[in-house]
């Protein structure tokens, strides 16, 4: 039976967006590898990201939610055998997911079948025969060494070609990284014993992504539950999207999800009364571009009223803020953003600027100093920097307000 619609004020929805990210307490997870996939099944998934600026977007997107993350926890969690809890696959784009979720992924892989050119059979039972021979492998593990004569179709077909096309069906999987490349296994010889392989049907399959965008936005329209930027979203069939909005009022009416108002919009939530507990003592945290919290810039706009673009692909001329420039959470508001680079060499975090939306905000609260200060001590022991300097700041008095605070924590 459905239940009353439940209302809520743009600061309780903000709050709760926050508490189901793991975002507005410290330590909501826990601690340790478990805490890694306690955050990945509540959240849904951590997108993995090529860009170095600073710590990779997978690495920063936990150590945001988990105090004195490390990077070997992730490692450890997604090691193939019985004890195997995340697994990487492409869901908003590519990312880490839940392995308690694999088998609705294998939907995903199932409609590869369909929409990806085949394999080419040979290719595919020569990497069989290797994996089988040798266990895991990288692409660079089947290309011919430069002092070797050539040999199979290794020189003329790129081996990545058919190891990630076997990997998108689902016939291999990826069990590690090592230099951020993948290191493939075959599918079988990595799940725990008993791990079905039967993909869900459409509909279940619809379903289960509803409640897991839900549970980790707290409350969403149909579009931010069909939000994907990419990854997922092209490998389906459009009917499947496109049943999500009549799916989300058919499980409302059932009392599976409930209707929720913010501000004249309506969203769909989880049923019963969510949590919406205060944060303790404010912190500032600096949030990955890629983020969870911030992905989907148009609900970014329109729960904290934020106008949030990377401009790591906008021309320099027209930068605002920076190359690689991230919002700064404090409390429960997004105040602004730092542009930052992190120089591992010297082991020095190089603030570029910071810029915060209020000017006045450093002097009408007392704890926005120290929480940067903490904040930004915090950001660059997770970036593996001792040292950091900031060039320029808005408003100006802030550079100079913010080194004494640094100078004291």
């Amino acid at each position: 039976m459905a239940e009353a619609p439940l209302e809520l004020s743009r600061k309780e929805a903000r709050r709760l967006f926050l508490n189901q990210q793991g975002l507005l307490r410290p330590a909501s997870f826990g601690r340790g590898a478990d805490a890694v996939v306690r955050a990945i099944e509540q959240i849904g998934w951590v997108q993995i990201d090529t860009l170095s600026v600073v710590e990779r977007a997978h690495h920063h997107i936990l150590a945001s939610r988990i105090p004195g993350y490390r990077a070997e926890w992730l490692e450890d969690v997604q090691q193939a055998g019985e004890s195997r809890q995340v697994f990487e696959y492409w869901s908003h784009a590519a990312a880490y997911l839940p392995f308690r979720d694999y088998r609705y992924y294998r939907y995903v892989m199932a409609s590869q079948l369909k929409r990806q050119r085949k394999v080419n059979a040979k290719q595919a039972a020569e990497v069989r025969q290797r994996l089988l021979a040798e266990g895991p492998l990288q692409v660079r593990d089947f290309e011919t060494p430069r002092n070797r004569k050539a040999q199979g179709w290794w020189d003329w077909s790129p081996a990545k070609v058919t190891l990630e096309l076997m990997f998108y069906m689902g016939d291999l999987t990826v069990v590690g990284r090592k230099g951020f490349q993948k290191i493939y296994d075959l599918t079988e010889h990595a799940l725990p014993a008993g791990q079905s392989l039967e993909p869900p049907d459409a509909d279940e399959w619809a379903q289960f992504h509803t409640t897991m965008m839900i549970r980790g936005l707290g409350f969403a329209t149909p579009q931010e539950i069909t939000y994907m930027r990419t990854g997922t979203r092209k490998q389906l069939p459009a009917a499947v999207y496109n049943r999500i909005p009549l799916l989300a009022e058919e499980m409302r009416a059932a009392g599976q999800l409930r209707a929720i108002d913010v501000a004249g919009t309506r969203y769909f939530g989880l049923p019963g009364d969510p949590e919406i507990p205060r944060p303790g003592r404010r912190r500032v945290t600096f949030l990955s571009p890629f983020d969870n919290l911030v992905i989907n810039r148009k609900r970014l706009q329109s729960v904290f009223d934020f106008n949030y673009t990377l401009e790591c692909y906008v021309p320099a001329a027209k930068r605002a803020f920076g190359y690689f420039a991230l919002p700064i959470l404090f409390g429960d508001a997004l105040i602004g953003r730092m542009d930052c680079k992190a120089e591992r060499k010297d082991r020095h975090l190089a603030v570029h600027r910071i810029s915060l939306e209020n000017a006045n905000l450093p002097r009408s609260d007392p704890q926005l100093l120290p929480a940067l200060a903490r904040g930004l001590t915090q950001f660059a022991a997770a970036n593996a920097c001792d040292t950091i300097a900031v060039a320029a700041a808005e408003p100006a008095s802030l550079r100079r307000e913010l080194a004494r605070a640094l100078a004291s924590n």
